[in-house]
């Protein structure tokens, strides 16, 4: 796979959106996940990210998929990956988004992360 995935959430959203894709789609070996549980330290995280990082570090993108901006996940992800090769990272996190990030196959960083946020945005609708 040219593209590897790591999940960051507060709780166990990460973990819990991606087990819907596996009963869908099977499992994925470019998946990692970096949840911050209630009385965690953001050290811990962090370790878990490089760790990530470093298990994916042979794809040729690694997006990065939060649960929202701006919170402690986001924010620990961006500090400790941001200036590593090839990193992108996308919030809001739902489960469009990860299935496309895990089924497109497009090694042009900036085009798949278009049709990531594309997709995913468009996944989002109200029902009349």
């Amino acid at each position: 796979m040219s593209n590897g995935i790591i999940l960051t959430s507060h709780g166990n959203l990460a973990s819990g959106v991606y087990s819907s894709v596996r009963m869908i789609a099977g499992d994925f070996p470019n998946v990692k996940i970096c949840e911050l549980h209630r009385g965690e330290n953001f050290e811990n995280l962090d370790k878990n990210l490089l760790k990530a990082y470093e298990d994916l570090h042979s794809c040729d993108n690694i997006l990065v998929l939060c649960d929202m901006a701006g919170g402690t996940p986001f924010n620990r992800a961006v500090l400790t990956l941001s200036k590593k090769k090839n990193v992108s990272f996308i919030c809001g996190l739902n489960f469009e988004m990860l299935y496309q990030a895990l089924t497109l196959d497009i090694k042009d960083k900036e085009h798949l992360v278009e049709e990531i946020l594309r997709t995913s945005k468009r996944s989002i609708t109200e029902y009349k």
